[in-house]
């Protein structure tokens, strides 16, 4: 006879649905330079471990040069289009690698990169990042105009999974 399970024992089971169009736009991909035109890149749900993004522009569509905290990998899941994610290596040289539909791109904790829409076509990925304490290296060395207070991070949805709870929803009202 199966043994009965206990499901009392798991966070509350309850799922969340959340619409691209609904997330937040995050600011930061719209810093281009005069000559460019900047990839959108909206923020859709946040917990404890975990930022995930939803990132789309039509060709020659930048995100500038910036850089992550060394605590912050990227795994970049390309649905359509094509893209060039440019970084710096350990010696400061810039290096690329490029991603299409159906590949999937690691960049790696702290790299300073850049991306760019390359081909003829609309290009989205999905972003999936680790969480840190310190989004940026701009807001270690306090170099923080213009950037988002990590504290306040934007997103559709703020799932606090240790204490099973919604934080808040995109409409930034706490719940």
């Amino acid at each position: 006879m199966p043994t009965k399970k206990n499901y009392g024992v798991l966070p509350q089971q309850q799922p969340h649905k959340i619409s691209v169009d609904e997330s937040p736009v995050l600011a930061e991909a719209a810093s281009v330079g005069e000559d460019e035109m900047p990839m959108e890149i909206r923020s859709t749900v946040l917990t404890n471990d975990v930022i995930t993004t939803w990132t789309e522009g039509d060709p020659g569509a930048v995100v500038p040069w910036h850089s992550h905290s060394p605590e912050m990998y990227q795994i970049l899941v390309n649905l359509e289009g094509r893209c060039v994610w440019e970084y710096r290596d350990n010696n400061g040289e810039v290096q690329s690698i490029e991603g299409g539909p159906g590949e999937i791109i690691y960049l790696p904790a702290g790299a300073e990169n850049r991306v760019e829409v390359v081909g003829d076509e609309h290009h989205t990925h999905i972003g999936i990042l680790k969480r840190p304490r310190v989004p940026r290296i701009e807001h270690l060395i306090g170099d923080t105009d213009e950037l988002y207070d990590p504290t306040e991070f934007p997103a559709a949805l703020v799932m606090d999974d240790m204490n099973d709870r919604v934080v808040r929803t995109g409409d930034g009202i706490s719940l």
